[in-house]
Formats: C-alpha cells, sequence, structure tokens
C-alpha cells in the first residue's frame, strides 16, 4: 500500500576535482528537456567551497541552487546534486522534493555519515572510490523483512515518532530484540533512506534500534507473537 522503493538512479562522488567534475558530468547526463538541474548545500555559503560548484550555479539558467537550512525544497524536476550532506539531510531533501529528483549525487565531505546509505543505496561510484572499499556489515535478512513489511504498511506522511506508526515499528523492532535478531541502528536508517523513507523518520527509526539495544523499551500499544518472527524467517529464506 505504501511501496516506497527509490527508482531513479544514485550516485556518489569523491571530494576533490576528479569527482566533484565527474558528478557534474553525471548529472547533466541525466538532463532532459525542460529540467533543472539543482544543486543542494546546507547553507548558501558552503557554495564557495567549490569553485566548479559556484561555477555551475552562477553560468546557467537551468541551474538552481537551494539550501537545506531554507528548507531545501525542489522547485523544477530534474538530477539533483547534494553537496556534502549527512543522512539526516538525504531524509529532509527526499520528504519534500523526491516527486522531483530524477537522478540523486551526492559530493561526500565525510564518508563514514552516509556510509550506510552508500551500502543499502549501491550508487554509482565517481572519482576516488577507495573510500568505498569497505562497507557497512549487511543487515540480517530476518531484519530486512521485517523493514519490508514496515515500508509497505506504515504510512510515510506520518511521524513514527507517535501513535499507530509508533506502535507499527516499536512493536517489529522490539519482536526483533527478543528473538535476538541483530540490528543497527546507522544500517537501518541507510537501508530505510534507500527504499523511500524520508524526512526525519529514518532517522527515528536508528534512534528506536539504538534505545532498544542499549536495553530500553520504547513505550507501543501492540505486541507480536513469536509466528510474526517464524513468518519473517519463512520470507528470508524464500529470498535467499
Amino acid at each position: 500500500m505504501f511501496d516506497r522503493d527509490v527508482s531513479y538512479p544514485c550516485a556518489v562522488a569523491s571530494y576533490d576535482a576528479e569527482g566533484v567534475g565527474a558528478a557534474i558530468d553525471w548529472c547533466c547526463e541525466h538532463l532532459e528537456d525542460g529540467d533543472t538541474l539543482t544543486v543542494w548545500t546546507s547553507l548558501k555559503s558552503n557554495l564557495e567551497n567549490s569553485s566548479e560548484l559556484e561555477q555551475l550555479v552562477t553560468r546557467h539558467s537551468n541551474v538552481e541552487h537551494v539550501t537545506g537550512r531554507g528548507g531545501g525544497f525542489i522547485r523544477g524536476n530534474g538530477p539533483v546534486l547534494m553537496a556534502w550532506p549527512d543522512m539526516a539531510d538525504i531524509g529532509k531533501l527526499v520528504q519534500y522534493g523526491g516527486h522531483r529528483v530524477r537522478a540523486l549525487c551526492v559530493i561526500t565531505w565525510n564518508e563514514d555519515e552516509i556510509r550506510p546509505w552508500v551500502t543499502a543505496m549501491g550508487p554509482a561510484i565517481l572519482g576516488d572510490s577507495s573510500a568505498w572499499e569497505e562497507l557497512t556489515p549487511e543487515l540480517d535478512p530476518i531484519a530486512v523483512e521485517a523493514l519490508k513489511g514496515l515500508t509497505l504498511t506504515v504510512n510515510h506522511n506520518n511521524t513514527i515518532a507517535a501513535g499507530y506508526e509508533k506502535d507499527m515499528v516499536v512493536s517489529a523492532l522490539l519482536a526483533l530484540h527478543d528473538a535476538s535478531i541483530p540490528m543497527d541502528g546507522e544500517a537501518v536508517q541507510g537501508w530505510a533512506l534507500a527504499h523511500g523513507w524520508s524526512g526525519k523518520n529514518p532517522g527515528h527509526l536508528a534512534k528506536y534500534v539504538e534505545d532498544i539495544n542499549a536495553g530500553k523499551r520504547p513505550r507501543c500499544r501492540r505486541v507480536l507473537g513469536a509466528d510474526y518472527i517464524d513468518t519473517l524467517r519463512r520470507r528470508a529464506a524464500d529470498n535467499a
């Protein structure tokens, strides 16, 4: 009902001359007639950190600069070039402009900030690829099946920090924990972003996992039985 799989191509580029140049070329290759190439930075002044990006914005009428601080709203369809975001920034951009994104390229500043997203998304690697020789460990297949189910049943227009959506998410995560299924908060956040979760919900998901791993049991009004885990095991085995 709420299938959110990311259908547009993605890339990640190193923050050097080769990577930035390749990121710009990659985005231009995904431009179609009438498109706008959107360049995202957290702050307006951040654009000054790259002369290539600054020239791209100032010299081309079909290139628009937006900032995360200003909401990050995308006004035109086309590729998006995000410079130096973290996973929360990606979630926010997808929330407010995901329907306009034709392709997404991310320029890194701290690879560890987005490593779980890169692991789950499997983007094209542009520029220096050495930072991606090591990725985050894959999620347990049973946990993945739980996340697939939540992706289809949670209303992603609502926050998972309260109400029915919180009950759905927390009950599933507690069931996984009680069945000794390993979970990693950042890896779960990266998986969620790669499968269309947006806004603050991927971060909330990671925080629930981290709290549960630390021994906390967030309140929820729903308890899942052992048959839930059995069903996940069967699905994981079928998809192996």
